[in-house]
């Protein structure tokens, strides 16, 4: 049997879901790719290699500045697959990212210079639910503030 290869492609990345003593939720906005301008959960790509773990606590160090960050659990697992379409002509993707709740020492940022982030801040629910928000955001807005 031959095997059939696609243009599909998954991506897998690592997400930090991180609320200050007020219950505040972080996000970051994007600054490159077709989702720029929108704000979503600071993280990003597992690389080759790389433990997720790892993976987003480099993560929220590039895009917020925090260091001091002690990982609580998994908070969600997210899966969303994103197809081809006439507004969207990138290939299909199918984006699984692992949600980690952490808990900040410090709450002090600092955004990204030169990278795929440019504003990282925390946000009320009301502030969250009026910006422009990525699927991920949306979920993790969700998980912060359900219903």
């Amino acid at each position: 049997m031959a095997l059939s290869f696609s243009e599909d492609r998954v991506y897998v990345g690592a997400y930090g879901f991180c609320r200050d003593p007020e219950g505040h939720l972080l996000l970051v906005r994007l600054s490159e790719g077709p989702d720029a301008g929108l704000w979503t959960l600071p993280g990003g790509g597992v690389l080759w290699g790389e433990h997720p773990d790892q993976a987003v606590f480099r993560e929220m160090e590039e895009e917020t500045g925090l260091l001091d960050l002690e990982l609580v659990s998994i908070a969600a697992i997210y899966s969303h697959t994103y197809h081809r379409t006439r507004d969207n002509p990138l290939p299909p993707l199918h984006h699984v990212g692992l949600i980690y709740e952490l808990d900040p020492l410090s709450c002090q940022l600092r955004t990204e210079t030169n990278g795929t982030t440019d504003l990282c801040r925390w946000l009320s629910e009301k502030e969250a639910r009026g910006l422009p928000l990525t699927p991920l955001a949306e979920f993790g807005v969700n998980l912060a503030w359900p219903g």
